[in-house]
């Protein structure tokens, strides 16, 4: 029998996370979840081992805006996890009010920058195993976003917005990386769908009264888990030519967003590192070329 897989999922607890990781369960994938919430993670461990008990699940909280945070989680489940699969970066958070973390809309930090460090201290682990993928859940609203407003402190800036940045960075991020790894580590963005959860359950404002209005024609999490569940689990040889691409109900899509392009790619590529450098180590940075 063949050793099993193991994934690391971000935001795990709830939603298309949680619906993520009960189906890779069924699969037989040992699985890691990174929770804000410790005592919601480890109710869900609990969960998933009741789902299939032969596999190894283990919980670890963290904030993903607390970079500090995030680079010691990592090291904590590099030390642990030696090798690693799957890296599936699904975590959301849309802002109930716009706060800023130094001079960096707090989104931003949590979704792009904290995603970004974990999955460049993971990359030792991924580097160990013999087909790694990296997944990053973006969002269909990332057509909203600007690049101009990226490292910029913008006290107008609405929490829509703030949102719609942090999905493009993750699209940009994506097509980056995509250039940075070695052959057998490939990664991958993707839209949902839109998925009926708690997400953004207090956000004010037309987008919010839109949210509770639609809600009922929403898909339900488990729909809207199917894309990363094809792009964890299906043949590398079917997805390997499509590294970099941003999918969407399992197919890769062509994107017309004005701002993706090789330039912002790099720009964000380069800005976040000179963030991130002071939280990695040589080991990090050994695995993908600068």
């Amino acid at each position: 029998m063949p050793a099993r897989k193991t994934v690391v999922i971000t935001g795990a607890n709830s939603g298309i996370g949680l619906a993520t990781a009960k189906i890779l369960a069924i699969k037989g994938y040992n699985i890691v979840i990174l929770c804000r919430d410790k005592s919601k993670g480890d109710r869900t461990v609990e969960d998933l081992l009741k789902i299939n008990s032969a596999i190894r699940v283990e919980n670890f909280s963290v904030d993903l805006s607390d970079l500090n945070a995030v680079q010691k989680v990592a090291q904590d489940i590099v030390n642990k996890y030696p090798v690693i699969d799957r890296l599936i970066n699904n975590a959301g958070y849309y802002p109930a009010t716009i706060e800023f973390i130094g001079d960096i809309e707090k989104t931003f930090v949590a979704s792009h920058l904290g995603h970004m460090l974990l999955t460049l201290c993971l990359m030792p682990a991924l580097d160990k195993s013999v087909e790694a993928r990296i997944i990053n859940v973006s969002s269909g609203l990332h057509s909203m976003g600007s690049f101009d407003r990226f490292f910029i402190r913008m006290e107008s800036i609405t929490s829509g917005q703030a949102y719609a940045d942090a999905k493009l960075a993750n699209v940009l991020f994506t097509r980056a990386l995509s250039r940075h790894l070695p052959p057998h580590i490939t990664t991958y963005s993707l839209h949902p769908g839109v998925v009926r959860t708690n997400f953004a359950k207090e956000t004010s404002g037309i987008f919010g009264v839109l949210i509770r209005l639609f809600k009922l024609f929403f898909i339900s999490a488990e729909q809207g888990a199917a894309t990363s569940i094809y792009l964890t689990d299906i043949n590398s040889q079917l997805i390997r030519p499509f590294a970099g691409y941003f999918f969407t109900r399992k197919k890769p899509k062509k994107l017309s967003h004005r701002d993706l392009s090789e330039q912002n790619e790099n720009s964000l590529w380069n800005k976040s590192l000179t963030i991130l450098d002071p939280y990695l180590n040589i080991n990090n940075r050994a695995a993908y070329n600068s």
